[in-house]
């Protein structure tokens, strides 16, 4: 059974459930409760969403648009990641959680401040939840990744290619991208995603990128 949590959905399927939630809403986050599972074979938890809807420098962005970046990138994230730890760490089966990171959580781009910041503190969350397992719980561990996924034919850069030059000097590069048909297919990247997923056993570090898999 897939369990998606977003705030809407399109996918139809008897195996897939959707509960709806919107990660800017602390409040819901705050108190989710993760479903029971009778028998799991896996428990697998992919924070996936993001925002970086404000691509301009510091000093020139709305004080919401931090809060929401803030909000949706890391503090929802790691709100979910303690919740899902507290529900399933003693379940003894197959457990993941595989938080998506990029390229900004290790190196500074213009334009995007807290898309950069928040994306390193997801990483780092990784990195530290990942040792904690390991001391703590190292019979029944929760495996947990970093996944950097690469630049991806997503929304987010349909959003970048529209960014005025004068807020992001790098715009030009992502057209690029773009027109030599240089960006991931999200089916490619997912596929990949699922592949660790299935053999969490085969990686020992935290911080992956798909383009190694």
């Amino acid at each position: 059974m897939f369990t998606d949590f977003s705030r809407s959905n399109e996918i139809e399927s008897h195996n897939f459930e959707h509960f709806e939630i919107d990660l800017k809403d602390l409040n819901k986050v705050k108190f989710f409760d993760f479903p029971e599972f009778k028998n799991p074979k896996s428990l697998v938890l992919v924070n996936n969403s993001a925002s970086a809807s404000e691509i301009v420098h510091l000093g020139r962005r709305t004080s919401d648009n931090i809060i929401e970046n803030y909000n949706v990138n890391i503090v929802s994230p790691s709100l979910l990641m303690n919740n899902f730890l507290m529900k399933y760490q003693s379940v003894n089966c197959k457990k993941i959680i595989m938080n998506i990171s990029s390229g900004a959580a290790y190196r500074p781009i213009e334009s995007w401040s807290t898309y950069c910041a928040t994306k390193a503190a997801l990483a780092m969350i990784s990195e530290v939840t990942d040792v904690e397992q390991k001391l703590k719980h190292p019979e029944n561990p929760v495996h947990i990744f970093s996944v950097g996924p690469g630049v991806v034919d997503t929304q987010m850069q349909t959003h970048i290619r529209g960014v005025s030059p004068d807020d992001f000097s790098m715009v030009g590069q992502f057209i690029e991208f773009h027109e030599k048909n240089e960006l991931a297919k999200p089916a490619d990247v997912a596929k990949k995603l699922l592949y660790i997923i299935k053999n969490p056993g085969k990686f020992e570090k935290v911080a992956l990128s798909v383009k190694d898999i």
